[in-house]
C-alpha cells in the first residue's frame, strides 16, 4: 500500500487533512447568517480535492475543483478507497466550522459498497432475462432490484440510499430514487413523499451536501403529505398506493427502468403503526430487498414478519423480500431540533431560489483574489414571481386524515366512511381562517386531479395525486379581496385549486 503525501502540492489553504485509503474526513458546518439576495459573506465552507480520489456519498469529487456551500449547514463525509488529500477552509463566516476529523471507522462503507455489487448482479440478471424475453407480458413481469432502507430516525437512511443511488448511476443505470420521508424529504420540499428517475447528471456534491435535486436533471413525481413533523397514516397509505401505481406504468413503458430497479426511503418510524405503515410500504412497491440499518430488533421482526408470510404462502414466494442488515456509519451524528428546522428552510427556499451562485459581474480584481472562491459575491439562480389573484377565484383545501364530526361538515355534505377528508378554507370568511394561511406553503393540483375530484366527490383523488408545483402566500389583502403568492415561474397557476398543510415559510 502507497503511502499518501503532500510531497509534490502547493501550501495548503485552510486545514489540509491527508487521508490514506479506507479513511474519511468528517465535518459539520454550522447554518451562516446571511439573509437572501447578493452577499459576498454566503460561502462559510468550501473544500477541495488536491489529489487522489475521494467520494460524498458515492458522488466523486473532481480534483482540483473548489466546492462551495453557501450557508452551511451541513455534516457530511469524503470517503476515499486509494487515498488523498483535501483542503478545508472557512469563508468569510469565522467559526462556521465546527468540526473536522478523519477516521479509519469505515466499515460501514465496504459494507455499503458490497451491497451495490450484489443489486448490481441482480439488475444483469434482469437486464438479460428482459433480453432473452419472447413477449411482453413475460418482460413486464422481470424486475431489477426493489430496495427499501429502514431503521430509526438519524440513522444513516438518507446517506445510504444516495450513496446506492450514486454508484448506480455511475454505471449507466436509472434507478428510481423514492424518498417516503416527509419530515426530510432529500428530493423535494418538506411535506411531501417523491420519486424521481436518477441519471448521472442528477447527480451532484452539493446537492447531495444538502437537500434538492439539480434543476433541468430530472422530473420527480411529488404528492404532497402536508406536514413535516406528523405522519398521518390513512393518507400515507393512500399516497403510497398512488405512487405505488405510477412507479408500476413507468416500469411497463421503460425498460431499463425496470431493470435498474426502485431504491426508497423511508421515514424513522418503526413502532407500532409506523411499522404497520412499513411493511403496507413494501407490499405496495413490491419491494425484493429490504436493507435494515444498525437496528437489531427491527430486523428481527421483519425475518419473523416474512418467514411467517413464506410459511403461509408455501411455494409462491414471489412478493417476499430478502431482508439485510447493514451497520450503521461511525459517522451518524444527531441533527438538533433547530439544525433540521433550517434545513427544511433552506429546502423550501431553493424551490424557490435555487442555489447561490456566482455574479458574473464581480469585477477582474476580485476574480484574481487567491479567495475569490470564499469571497465572491453571490446571487440567486432563480428569480420568483409574485402572483395577485382574487380570493374568489382560488379554492384552498385543508387535508385531514380523520373522519370529520358532521358539525364541522360544510353544509349539506354529508361524513363518508373515507378516513381521508379535506375540508375547504372559507376565505370569505372569519379571519382567523385566512390569517392562518400567512406565510403557508401551498401545493398546486394538477387540473387532471381537480377533474377527478368534482366528478367523484371524493378528497382522496385530489390528495394522493401528484401536485403541479407549490406556491407561498406573501399576504392575504383582505381590503382588496387579494391574495399575493410567491411562484418559481411567471405565468399563471396551472390550477387555482390548492391544498395547505402545517408547513409556513418566510424569508
Amino acid at each position: 500500500m502507497v503511502e499518501v503525501t503532500t510531497d509534490d502540492l502547493p501550501p495548503p489553504r485552510g486545514e489540509r487533512h491527508v487521508l490514506q485509503p479506507r479513511e474519511e474526513l468528517r465535518f459539520e458546518v454550522a447554518f451562516g447568517t446571511a439573509t437572501s439576495g447578493a452577499s459576498p459573506n454566503l460561502d462559510v465552507i468550501s473544500f477541495c480535492l488536491q489529489k487522489g480520489s475521494c467520494e460524498l456519498y458515492g458522488c466523486e469529487l473532481a480534483v482540483q475543483k473548489v466546492y462551495s456551500i453557501p450557508q452551511g449547514g451541513i455534516k457530511v463525509a469524503l470517503f476515499t478507497w486509494h487515498g488523498c488529500v483535501i483542503d478545508l477552509w472557512e469563508g468569510s463566516t469565522v467559526g462556521a466550522l465546527d468540526i473536522s476529523y478523519t477516521s479509519d471507522e469505515t466499515d460501514s462503507n465496504v459494507a455499503f459498497v458490497n451491497t451495490h455489487a450484489q443489486l448490481e448482479a441482480l439488475r444483469d440478471d434482469a437486464s438479460l432475462a428482459i433480453f432473452n424475453a419472447t413477449d411482453e407480458t413475460t418482460k413486464k413481469n422481470i424486475s431489477g432490484p426493489r430496495v427499501m432502507v429502514v431503521g430509526e430516525t438519524e440513522c444513516g437512511k438518507s446517506t445510504l440510499v444516495k450513496t446506492l443511488v450514486a454508484y448506480a448511476t455511475k454505471l449507466g443505470r436509472t434507478p428510481l430514487w423514492v424518498d417516503l420521508d416527509p419530515m426530510d424529504n432529500s428530493i423535494s420540499v418538506p411535506g411531501t413523499l417523491a420519486v424521481a428517475p436518477m441519471t448521472a447528471a442528477a447527480v451532484t456534491v452539493e446537492s447531495f451536501a444538502t437537500t434538492g435535486i439539480p434543476p433541468n436533471t430530472v422530473h420527480p413525481l411529488v404528492v404532497y403529505h402536508g406536514s413535516s413533523t406528523e405522519i398521518h397514516p390513512a393518507l400515507f397509505k393512500g399516497q403510497i398506493d398512488r405512487l405505488a401505481h405510477s412507479i408500476q406504468s413507468r416500469m411497463d413503458h421503460d425498460e431499463q427502468a425496470r431493470a435498474s430497479g426502485i431504491v426508497v426511503n423511508t421515514n424513522g418510524w418503526i413502532r407500532d403503526e409506523g411499522y404497520e405503515l412499513l411493511l403496507h410500504t413494501a407490499e405496495a412497491l413490491k419491494i425484493s430487498v429490504l436493507l435494515v440499518l444498525g437496528h437489531d430488533r427491527l430486523y428481527s421482526m421483519m425475518t419473523s414478519h416474512y418467514k411467517k408470510l413464506q410459511r403461509e404462502q408455501g411455494d409462491d414466494t414471489s412478493v417476499i423480500p430478502k431482508v439485510l442488515k447493514l451497520p450503521r456509519s461511525g459517522g451518524i451524528v444527531s441533527r438538533p431540533s433547530d439544525f433540521i428546522r433550517q434545513c427544511r428552510s433552506r429546502a423550501v427556499k431553493k424551490y424557490f431560489y435555487g442555489d447561490m451562485i456566482a455574479d458574473n459581474t464581480t469585477s477582474d480584481a476580485e476574480k484574481e483574489s487567491k479567495t475569490a472562491e470564499s469571497s465572491m459575491k453571490r446571487i440567486p439562480q432563480l428569480t420568483p414571481f409574485l402572483s395577485q389573484l382574487p380570493l374568489s377565484d382560488v379554492r384552498i383545501y385543508k387535508v385531514s386524515s380523520m373522519a370529520l364530526s358532521s358539525s364541522l361538515l360544510p353544509v349539506a355534505q354529508q361524513q363518508t366512511t373515507d378516513a381521508v377528508q379535506i375540508i375547504e378554507i372559507d376565505l370569505q370568511g372569519s379571519t382567523s381562517d385566512v390569517d392562518s394561511l400567512q406565510h403557508a406553503l401551498l401545493a398546486v393540483c394538477h387540473p387532471a386531479a381537480v377533474t377527478a375530484y368534482e366528478e367523484s366527490g371524493r378528497g382522496r383523488d385530489l390528495v394522493t395525486a401528484g401536485v403541479a408545483g407549490f406556491c407561498a402566500v406573501e399576504r392575504i389583502v383582505k381590503e382588496t379581496d387579494q391574495i399575493h403568492l410567491l411562484s418559481p415561474c411567471a405565468g399563471s397557476l396551472p390550477s387555482k385549486t390548492l391544498i395547505v398543510g402545517d408547513i409556513t415559510w418566510m424569508e
